[in-house]
């Protein structure tokens, strides 16, 4: 749904109240209660349309693609190199980093790129498969330079949807459409906005209107899209126009009617892009460089977290069980020390490595402490412990059941600790900044945390926990066994 149809919805409920307000019989009416129904009304209305029209509340920053030089394209491509080499240090060489490699060499390739790319993009019937030809025999014989016009797959947005990949790669893309936009072509065209890509808004089969009604209609569309496409960008085409019945009198004074076909009308168009290939052209290719430059980018870094995750559970789980054991055989007398005791400052470095930030021992003791004043301050010792306490209660492992408690809870807020500095050590190694260590956030860290100890405090996850402990803490010969595989 448009914006201004949106903002219509919210603000003609309020005024409907008000006029049924004070024309509705029965005495009357404070004002008091007047404005608390309004608001009601017209604060439902509007959370009706931020749920069912999600794109209206959202506006994603926008890009400016004159800002990028090629000097920031060659530092994005360098920095993905870089990840794509930690990734093969971390891993063994896989098919996807292979993949990785030859997307980047791709990418690298597009900075000498001369050849514009267009897609027409468009709901079925709007006249697409109809303009491209007669822009490669009409526009594109005029240019001194290649380039392509495809037409893209059929696309249906929906709220997690991603562009077709030949409107991703296309340095501009022609969005055609034969009347107001439907709330699937707004959508669409948000999709854009939000992916920065470069647009001409083509109002096609003008001829089918009359010039007021066309008039209206292009109107309507530079109003709903003026903060975003200007209204040069917004242009009235007929690629197709219908016949016409012409009548031709003869000297005799007779007459023969005809239908004739008018030739497409895309003069608009044509000229408007000759002035944005003259003016935008090589900028426009920089900037779809950049733009696959950053997505591969995020697909690498997305691997690497994976990798980086999957090699950071073996050193929580040993450091979890080491803590846990030591719990288990001398319980705590207080809640802080217990808080302290799960988190260590050599897991706080060890992780830390792993995310390339090297934090030195008075920063990982600060870390560590900011951990287990969170963990005391959200009163997770006692949510752990008492949870633990209920599921263990009765157990046959009686005789040493307060430490059992202690030590399965300490080995639950270890890994809740680690598992919490694993996304924090994301966040922070994805920074374009130098010494990234000495930048983590104790505010940030404390909110992953409470996320992180939600996410491990489904009963499930703790009935298998406090198994697996049992397992770990049970004593083997006199010794415990804190690191052997769970039984």
């Amino acid at each position: 749904m448009p914006a201004q149809s949106s903002q219509r919805i919210f603000w003609g409920a309020g005024t409907l109240i008000l006029v049924l307000w004070f024309l509705l019989p029965g005495g009357h009416h404070g004002f008091s209660e007047f404005l608390t129904a309004g608001m009601v009304v017209s604060l439902g209305s509007l959370a009706i349309t931020l749920k069912f029209f999600p794109g209206w509340q959202r506006r994603m920053p926008t890009m400016d693609a004159t800002k990028i030089t090629v000097p920031i394209v060659e530092k994005t491509l360098a920095t993905t190199e870089a990840l794509i080499q930690q990734l093969e240090t971390l891993a063994e060489p896989t098919p996807q980093s292979t993949e990785f490699k030859q997307q980047l060499q791709e990418v690298q390739t597009q900075l000498q790129r001369q050849e514009p790319r267009l897609v027409v993009m468009g709901a079925p019937g709007v006249g697409k498969s109809t303009l491209i030809p007669l822009l490669q025999s009409q526009w594109m014989p005029t240019l001194d330079y290649p380039c392509t016009v495809a037409e893209t797959e059929r696309f249906l947005p929906t709220a997690t949807s991603n562009l077709p990949t030949s409107v991703q790669t296309a340095d501009l893309v022609l969005f055609v459409l034969q009347a107001d936009l439907t709330d699937s072509e707004y959508q669409s065209l948000q999709l854009l906005r939000d992916q920065n890509k470069r647009v001409l808004l083509l109002f096609n089969k003008q001829d089918q209107y009359l010039p007021t009604q066309r008039l209206i209609l292009q109107q309507k569309l530079q109003q709903h899209l003026q903060s975003w496409l200007p209204a040069q960008d917004i242009l009235a085409i007929a690629a197709h126009p219908q016949a016409i019945k012409v009548r031709r009198y003869q000297e005799d004074g007779s007459w023969q009617e005809a239908l004739e076909h008018p030739q497409p009308d895309l003069i608009s168009l044509t000229k408007r892009l000759n002035q944005v290939m003259v003016a935008e052209k090589e900028q426009l290719i920089l900037f779809q460089t950049y733009q696959q430059t950053l997505t591969l980018q995020a697909q690498v870094q997305g691997q690497l977290n994976t990798v980086r995750h999957q090699l950071a559970l073996p050193i929580i789980e040993r450091y979890q069980w080491i803590t846990g054991a030591t719990a288990f055989a001398n319980p705590f007398p207080t809640l802080d020390m217990l808080a302290t005791a799960a988190i260590s400052a050599k897991m706080v470095m060890e992780l830390g490595s792993l995310y390339k930030l090297k934090f030195s021992l008075a920063q990982a003791q600060a870390v560590a402490a900011t951990l287990a004043t969170a963990i005391l301050k959200l009163g997770l010792v006692e949510i752990s412990t008492q949870a633990l306490s209920s599921l263990l209660k009765g157990h046959h492992f009686t005789f040493v059941a307060g430490g059992l408690v202690q030590g399965v809870s300490t080995a639950h807020l270890t890994r809740v600790a680690g598992l919490s500095l694993v996304e924090h050590f994301q966040e922070l190694s994805e920074l374009a900044i130098a010494a990234p260590e000495s930048n983590w956030n104790p505010e940030k860290l404390k909110q992953i945390v409470a996320k992180v100890f939600q996410e491990h405090q489904k009963i499930d996850f703790l009935k298998d926990f406090a198994q697996q402990s049992i397992g770990r803490f049970r004593p083997q010969k006199g010794l415990l066994n804190a690191t052997a595989p769970a039984s």
